[in-house]
């Protein structure tokens, strides 16, 4: 059986972010771009278990709320409602922690919607 890779995609504000420790890369949009605003950037990140093989090598959208403290929030899909997924990935990205959200250099709580690309990976 395949080991499951979570890599994550999206451009920050108009830039890739390769977060090599995490073995991923990351985009996140903000909901609401502004000027004088950072995204939120993931420090550390929960792969999901057992992912439904309808699901595998696609990419799902997740929204979630980035809290001042670098938590996820309100974590919902926008893509697939499927119950086992649901139940796999939601509680990971849960379990997420990212740098806070900048407004004019101060931590602030941001919605953003963050496409998360489930891909297998041959097993070590």
């Amino acid at each position: 059986m395949n080991l499951k890779e979570l890599i994550l995609a999206a451009s920050v504000t108009g830039g890739l972010f390769s977060a090599g420790a995490l073995s991923a890369g990351v985009v996140i949009s903000p909901l609401v771009p502004e000027s004088g605003f950072v995204a939120p950037v993931p420090t550390k990140v929960v792969a999901p278990a057992d992912i439904p093989r309808p699901y595998q090598n696609e990419t799902i959208r997740v929204s979630l709320t980035v809290d001042a403290e670098g938590r996820a929030r309100n974590v919902d899909l926008l893509d697939g409602r499927d119950p086992s997924l649901v139940r796999r990935l939601l509680p990971a990205v849960a379990q997420w922690r990212f740098t806070p959200a900048l407004r004019n250099g101060r931590p602030v709580s941001a919605p953003i919607i963050l496409p998360v690309q489930l891909v297998d990976s041959p097993a070590s």
